[in-house]
């Protein structure tokens, strides 16, 4: 489906601040709509030409009433006999009107209203209603309809959407939530039954018809700032973290000059105190992941201290082997505690344990060179810990086994030539059918007659463990195409790669 700008770029000659100035309106209309209880529809055509159809750019449905079109018919084209009173609002720049057949035998009550901009008709409104039935209206309805009236009059004096409109926040205040009418002197002169309900929850007990804007706890800031500024005012205010509530100031101009205005209410006490909840959850979880991080700092400190005073190679390589492991761990703890989230782009975590390994075992006479290649994305907390132990498990297998002593790599004078560079590589490639992680080596290769399976090394045996029982997934070792090394490759299935409400995460950018 194309855009508002889409469709009138192919349809009409309107340039940038023609369309611009109706995509202001179309952020707004839904307003409109629930004053007329009717459905809106946005026409429009090319300059000109009489006889040139008209092109629907948009359409808002109402939340206070029913609507007549169940179909999407954004970008259909209607000749001119179809809308008649549409092209007349176009030719006239007038509104228009009248009742119109729109097809299934169904008469509608139909307004046409040109939406101009610097004297010039760039789109007219229709207003759709099925023609009312012989009822008595109320109070409510009665006012709601002459309030749509006055914003037609600005729609076609150019004074409405605004020019400097201020721009909204998510969850601002629809009619149904609540709508104040106030004349040019800030008197209430209608309360909808909610607004009513809202202002006797911040304190107005006197009867609020008549009263003064200033008077009902709202603030009258906004209705001034509104006045002053002929445009549209949001605020928000709390009381006593009781009551929280969301104003939206409307002025009702004409001729420039602000004649009153309406105020949409919404209470939004119960959101606030979620998000107070959200936030406070998220910091107790962020302080969590810290102070598990710092206990398993603890943890390798006491176990380095142990194996200093051990006198075993062996028994001193095992402990040695446990800190790298809780150290791959605590990255991924001390990660999550910077984050508000409880997903993690896993890229950020590869980085320091690369850094880890690299310390722990580089050095001069065994210079080892790591490089990370592309991206995995953004995983859960869950699948983030147990592939930290995966990758540092298989970085040390590459150290180990690609390049032990005595192979002869760089420098390590035990041979004249060196059978590898020492270059190590992780390339990570996030999939629609999942994870791929590689460490690539240039190291001696694999031995003759290797299997996987048949190995019993601790290492490799978490790696397998991790993999394909936690993950669902699936560990190779290959050779190297060319040369020498060895390819290590882990697939995580895409199913795993979701986070807790079961929005697969995709990959960074």
């Amino acid at each position: 489906m194309a855009t508002l700008a889409e469709l009138a770029r192919a349809h009409t000659e309107l340039d940038d601040a023609d369309i611009g100035h109706l995509q202001d309106l179309v952020s707004i209309w839904g307003l409109l709509s629930d004053l007329s209880f009717a459905d809106l529809l946005l026409f429009g055509r090319r300059r000109g030409d009489p006889e040139a159809p008209l092109i629907l750019l948009g359409h808002v449905r109402p939340t206070t009433g029913a609507t007549l079109y169940r179909a999407d018919l954004v970008g259909h084209v209607f000749e001119p006999l179809r809308r008649p009173l549409v092209a007349e609002a176009f030719a006239t720049g007038s509104a228009t009107s009248g009742t119109v057949n729109v097809g299934a035998d169904r008469d509608v009550n139909l307004l046409a209203v040109p939406v101009r901009l610097s004297d010039t008709t760039v789109a007219v409104m229709a207003r759709e209603r099925i023609r009312p039935v012989d009822r008595p209206t109320s109070e409510q309805e009665r006012t709601y309809l002459t309030v749509f009236d006055r914003f037609a009059m600005m729609l076609e004096a150019g004074e409405f959407p605004y020019r400097e409109e201020e721009r909204l926040r998510h969850r601002t205040p629809r009619v149904g939530d609540g709508l104040l009418l106030v004349d040019s002197e800030g008197r209430i002169e209608f309360a909808s039954p909610n607004a009513v309900s809202l202002l006797h929850r911040l304190g107005m007990t006197r009867g609020v018809i008549g009263a003064r804007f200033d008077d009902t706890g709202l603030g009258s800031s906004m209705l001034r700032a509104a006045f002053a500024r002929r445009s549209a005012v949001i605020e928000e205010m709390e009381r006593h973290d009781e009551v929280a509530v969301v104003s939206h100031c409307f002025p009702l101009l004409e001729s420039g000059t602000a004649t009153g205005a309406i105020v949409l209410v919404r209470d939004v006490t119960e959101l606030r105190r979620r998000d107070r909840q959200l936030v406070s959850r998220d910091a107790t979880i962020r302080e969590i992941h810290h102070r598990v991080k710092n206990n398993l700092q603890t943890i390798s400190s006491l176990l380095r201290l142990q194996a200093r005073r051990l006198q075993g190679v062996e028994a001193r390589a095992a402990l040695g082997e446990s800190v790298r492991r809780i150290g791959a761990i605590s990255v991924v703890h001390e990660t999550l505690a910077q984050s508000a989230e409880a997903d993690v782009a896993f890229s950020e975590i590869v980085r320091p344990l690369v850094r880890v390994v690299e310390e722990s075992v580089s050095s001069p006479l065994r210079p080892l060179a790591f490089t990370v290649e592309g991206d995995a994305g953004v995983l859960p907390g869950q699948v983030t810990t147990t592939m930290a132990v995966v990758l540092t498990e298989l970085l040390q297998n590459v150290v180990d086994h690609a390049f032990p002593p005595g192979s002869g790599l760089a420098n390590d004078g035990t041979s004249d030539g060196p059978v590898g560079s020492g270059q190590v590589g992780i390339h990570l490639d996030r999939r629609p059918d999942g994870l791929f992680v590689r460490v690539v080596d240039d190291g001696v290769g694999l031995p003759e007659g290797f299997d996987l399976s048949e190995v019993t090394g601790l290492g490799l045996t978490i790696v397998r463990t991790f993999v394909e029982g936690e993950l669902g997934g699936r560990i190779r070792l290959l050779p190297v195409e060319r040369g020498t090394g060895t390819m290590a490759e882990v697939w995580v299935p895409a199913a795993r790669l979701v986070g807790p409400w079961g929005d697969a995460n995709e990959p960074t950018t």
